[in-house]
């Protein structure tokens, strides 16, 4: 992706946050996750009206075409608010799954059905007409015409109540927020792990099921988007944010936080927990002297 004019944070859109609490929650992922770029703040939009003043559009306002995961690296990197409309997409399976008409509902019906039909995956399922239907009719997708754009923005200045937050981090920084996960709900987190349409099972799967997600970026993330190949997509909505962050901290705080303090010692020390469980399980006693 050639972005010109463009540093991390130059181009901020100056807007503030629709509540206050969205920088508090921003300032507190980026200390506790040492994060290289914004938390981001995603929502996906029913009218015209509801679309802020200040978002950039990409046709409008940069004169060309962005895939949605473009639009996600310039305002995770930039701190831009865009605005995302089916006119302003170049690649279609986001449109798709998404569900913008783009105010053509039989041209987009037109499409959706040759999307189904498995033409845009045929080559690469070796011409294997049953798999490629197969992988497009599983791909999540919103009801065709309930929305007509996506706003991304820095979660610190989002100027909209998002539906979902976004965190692009790597397994370590992974690792602290599934231990939130457990900490508070006791649950292990869903993965998405996906070949295509990274974008969108970023946003659609966490949303219609309200939990939260993880998912892999597809090529067109890391080639086109310059996505950081090492990092994995979490993805949280909104209602569930402030009680992650409350068992990240508590985790963080028990000592698995950041910065890591890495060793590797045999047989090294394990909480009291393990070690009660290991002896009725009569597995091993120590060979090492401590």
């Amino acid at each position: 992706m050639v972005v010109t004019g463009w540093t991390r944070g130059s181009a901020m859109t100056p807007s503030e946050p629709l509540k206050a609490v969205y920088s508090q929650w921003a300032e507190r992922f980026e200390k506790l996750l040492r994060m290289s770029d914004y938390p981001l703040a995603i929502k996906m939009v029913e009218q015209d009206e509801d679309i802020p003043t200040l978002a950039k559009r990409p046709l409008v306002d940069f004169g060309y075409h962005l895939n949605t995961c473009q639009c996600f690296a310039i305002s995770r990197r930039d701190g831009e608010m865009i605005a995302q409309k089916q006119e302003d997409m170049w690649c279609h399976e986001a449109a798709i799954g998404f569900g913008f008409t783009g105010g053509k509902p039989d041209a987009f019906r037109d499409g959706l059905r040759f999307f189904l039909n498995g033409k845009t995956r045929l080559r690469e399922t070796g011409n294997h007409v049953k798999i490629a239907k197969k992988w497009a009719n599983k791909f999540p997708r919103f009801e065709p015409g309930k929305y007509i754009a996506i706003l991304s923005a820095p979660l610190m200045r989002a100027g909209f109540e998002p539906d979902l937050v976004l965190l692009y981090v790597n397994p370590s920084q992974l690792n602290l927020i599934l231990a939130g996960v457990v900490y508070n709900w006791g649950d292990d987190v869903t993965c998405d792990m996906a070949a295509h349409g990274g974008c969108v099972h970023y946003v659609v799967p966490p949303l219609l099921s309200g939990e939260f997600w993880v998912s892999s970026p597809c090529n067109g993330d890391i080639l086109s988007a310059m996505k950081e190949s090492a990092d994995l997509v979490f993805s949280a909505p909104l209602a569930k944010v402030e009680r992650l962050l409350e068992g990240m901290q508590a985790i963080s705080d028990l000592g698995s936080g950041f910065p890591k303090k890495y060793e590797l010692k045999y047989e090294g020390w394990l909480p009291p927990e393990y070690t009660e469980v290991s002896k009725i399980m009569k597995m091993h006693r120590a060979l090492t002297s401590r």
